[in-house]
């Protein structure tokens, strides 16, 4: 098993992250993400981490559980606060999936990116990432980004319908790694991608992106709730949208969804 994930081991190894200024640890959390929700109501201000060892109410994208077991993975939130209109907040989920799969593939070389923002190895998922935000008025207040890594989960310990479609850093590479570590090098990856984002907006992320995934320019079946679509998919729109190119000949632009390859 790898050292424990604690408070020290992380504020030593996040010193001098600007995107980290401030973290919080929990040994367990209902969720990570709405801890940090409601930091920011509260005014917590941009770079405030919470992580968690356990959560008992982990979610991903659509509302799906997120398995969380204690001393195993990574489950942390982070606040941002950036000067974007509302209509551009999800283009930081593209950004931080961006962020996630040049961390990840530095200790899992060949990771690839699932629209929007999935993380996956060997076409097993690795790590999810949650965007949530609040805005008023036509003014962004702030964005909650939630990232769910699988550091040192062991297929057994899955329920069966997870080990089909999951799998862990250590599954990957075969050994232990250090929790404390891994958000080092994710958050070291996503202050990076985020302050070039602010600096010189979302073309060269959604570029990026499009250089990580697998689905480019293939069949793709998009499921969004009691809707499905087929095409082929001809990249991402200026919003992050995945632009599907139907037969038909009208390209859809889908902003949520359930995206994966079409087999055959």
């Amino acid at each position: 098993m790898s050292p424990s994930l604690t408070a020290a081991s992380l504020s030593e190894r996040l010193a001098g992250v600007g995107l980290a200024r401030r973290v919080l640890f929990y040994a367990e959390l209902g969720s990570t993400n709405d801890e940090a929700f409601d930091l920011a109501r509260q005014g917590a201000p941009e770079g405030t981490v919470v992580v968690a060892d356990r959560q008992t109410r982990g979610r991903g994208r659509m509302q799906r559980a997120w398995v969380s077991p204690p001393g195993r993975n990574l489950y942390l939130s982070l606040v941002l606060r950036p000067d974007i209109a509302p209509e551009q907040a999800p283009q930081l989920s593209i950004v931080a999936g961006v962020a996630a799969a040049e961390a990840l593939w530095g200790l899992c070389p060949g990771v690839t990116l699932k629209w929007p923002n999935d993380v996956l190895a060997g076409g097993r998922k690795l790590c999810g990432i949650l965007a949530e935000m609040k805005a008023a008025a036509g003014r962004l207040d702030f964005v909650i980004l939630g990232i769910g890594v699988n550091v040192n989960l062991l297929r057994e310990e899955c329920p069966p319908e997870i080990a089909e479609v999951a799998t862990s850093l250590r599954e990957e590479t075969g050994g232990p790694l250090s929790r404390a570590e891994v958000a080092a090098v994710l958050l070291r990856s996503l202050e990076a991608a985020y302050r070039t984002y602010c600096r010189e907006g979302f073309a060269p992320l959604r570029a990026r992106w499009l250089e990580r995934t697998d689905m480019a320019g293939k069949p793709v079946r998009v499921v969004a709730g009691p809707d499905v679509y087929e095409g082929r998919m001809g990249g991402l729109d200026d919003a992050g949208a995945l632009l599907l190119e139907e037969k038909t000949g009208n390209v859809r632009a889908v902003m949520a969804g359930d995206a994966s390859l079409v087999k055959g």
